[in-house]
């Protein structure tokens, strides 16, 4: 009896990139396995890994899985690319490495699951002895985005204490792939099991930010782009549909910067103030009263950020940098800063347009969201601002009927949090 041989893993992967292709629950996906290069490694110890743009698969890995386990495999590596997991969690991966990893993996594996559940064409890859999948999956965290989804790990494993024997996890994806795609060395673990679990691939942070230029990194932005809006017209006629999540990446983008600039111009305009203890000489003649003008009202800005310990680092430094340059821009005479989280943390005042900001202020708080304590704040100190600028990640609850007696026009800067509600004003989502 003949044994048909089976295909080598190069092979194997461009049939089930085709096969993917043509599924309609896939052919989004079309055009983004063609973005970036695909290789086979020999090391024995990989099973697979990408930088967000090129993925690479380990030859006895991919050597092991059935043909709907490589699917689900490879649609894994390219999630990562459709989100740009490696860019985007940069942040997150400079706190803990291997809770990131672990983060964007959970992600991804229960969208996979969901697009498929009758594993028609995918199926979660097993360990052949024990039948466990490879990877993370917890039911939990479905609908989470991987931000969420680091919080709860991140404190999961700090509240943890290691077992004997275990060290801190800082890295429980890093271990057990070798160097070649990035991993960190010896594989760490705690009592809490995030270190434990076998991966399911690497993700090479390293190289997605200082492996490409500026301009590459624009030019993957473009890519990725392109090919899923292709692929949704693709998808659709072949009776597809495209995950809300993916639809959501596709909204046309608004540079908040340019927002934020907008409405610092327009609230704190040059302003002339009315008075009718002198009536305006001009009308006279015409034995019309009107009020005289006597000169340019102050302009005043209130920016209020919320420390309470989810908007820090890079964000606020990048956000302040921001308002400091619209100060200057429109010549504001007065601006408050304001620091809350479950109370006000923080108040201090610049004069002139030339302070500057970014480098004088002292943030301070960290615990609790609550923004209506700005409102009692500003009463309290009788404050009356042209414009106030808030900033939050929008995990909180308003009183709306108190923010309707704040009459200064108000910008709500919100953190990647789309659903949130403002109580007043306008919302620009960061």
């Amino acid at each position: 009896m003949l044994v048909k041989a089976r295909l080598p893993a190069e092979k194997r992967i461009e049939v089930v990139h085709v096969s993917l292709m043509r599924d309609p629950k896939f052919a989004l996906f079309a055009g983004l396995f063609m973005v970036g290069k695909t290789e086979i490694s020999d090391n024995p110890h990989l099973t697979a890994s990408t930088n967000g743009r090129d993925a690479k698969y380990g030859r006895a890995f991919v050597d092991s899985l059935t043909d709907k386990e490589l699917a689900f495999l490879i649609m894994h590596e390219n999630m990562h690319k459709c989100y740009r997991h490696l860019t985007t969690w940069r942040s997150l991966w400079e706190i803990n490495a291997g809770v990131a990893n672990i983060s964007c993996d959970h992600v991804i594996n229960l969208q996979l699951v969901d697009m498929d559940p009758e594993e028609t064409c995918l199926a979660f890859p097993r360990d052949r002895e024990t039948g466990e999948r490879i990877g993370a999956y917890d039911p939990r965290f479905r609908g989470f985005d991987t931000k969420q989804v680091f919080d709860i790990l991140l404190e999961e494993t700090e509240d943890e204490e290691p077992q004997d024997g275990d060290e801190p996890c800082d890295n429980p994806t890093g271990g057990g792939q070798g160097d070649e795609a990035g991993g960190a060395g010896k594989e760490k673990t705690n009592r809490q099991g995030v270190g434990k679990l076998k991966p399911m691939d690497v993700h090479d942070w390293q190289d997605a930010t200082d492996g490409m230029s500026k301009e590459e990194k624009k030019q993957l932005e473009r890519d990725i782009e392109q090919v899923l809006r292709q692929g949704g017209i693709y998808a659709g006629k072949v009776g597809g549909n495209m995950p809300r999540e993916i639809g959501e990446l596709l909204k046309p983008k608004v540079d908040w910067r340019e927002v934020l600039r907008r409405f610092v111009r327009t609230s704190l305009k040059d302003r002339d103030s009315a008075s009718w203890r002198k009536a305006h000489k001009n009308f006279l003649w015409q034995d019309v009263i009107l009020p005289s003008i006597l000169g340019k009202r102050m302009k005043w800005l209130v920016i209020a950020m919320d420390t309470s310990g989810s908007i820090q680092g890079p964000v606020l430094t990048d956000f302040l940098s921001e308002m400091n340059g619209c100060v200057k821009s429109v010549g504001a005479d007065r601006v408050d800063v304001i620091y809350w989280d479950a109370e006000v943390a923080g108040h201090e005042t610049y004069k002139g347009s030339t302070a500057d900001i970014v480098h004088q202020t002292n943030p301070k708080g960290g615990g609790g969201t609550d923004p209506d304590v700005v409102v009692d704040f500003l009463q309290e100190k009788r404050l009356t601002p042209d414009a106030i600028v808030m900033l939050s990640d929008g995990h909180m609850h308003t009183n709306k009927p108190k923010w309707a007696g704040v009459k200064a026009p108000t910008l709500w800067c919100i953190i990647g949090n789309d659903n949130y509600e403002v109580p007043n004003g306008q919302k620009l989502v960061i």
